[in-house]
């Protein structure tokens, strides 16, 4: 008997298309962010740093849609998710510690 090997074509999602779109977006509004002037100028303030996690998270999201929407290992994906824990937990913490300075200073 002659067995037949299908091609393991993985079905993609509608979802899967627009989470990889719209997290490269949310990347590029951050990169963008951070390019403009009036940005550049508060480094270091609560706008910067919302800015550089929004273009970090961008990225590290669509990496993470796009091993899922190509059918990489899952592993991988989660690796990603974890960095973007990561990135906002410092950015959060960060802005939270300058916000703590600022009122003692005040």
């Amino acid at each position: 008997m002659e067995t037949v090997e299908r091609d393991s074509m993985t079905v993609t999602s509608p979802e899967q298309v627009v989470t990889l779109v719209l997290s490269i977006f949310c990347g590029v509004l951050g990169v963008f962010l951070l390019t403009h002037k009036g940005v550049r100028m508060m480094k270091g303030g609560l706008l910067y740093r919302i800015s550089v996690g929004l273009a970090a998270i961008g990225i590290v999201l669509s990496l993470n849609a796009g091993t899922k929407l190509f059918g990489l290992d899952p592993s991988i994906a989660d690796v990603f998710l974890i960095v973007a824990l990561v990135v906002l937990f410092y950015i959060g913490y960060s802005a939270w510690l300058s916000a703590h300075h600022l009122h003692e200073q005040a």
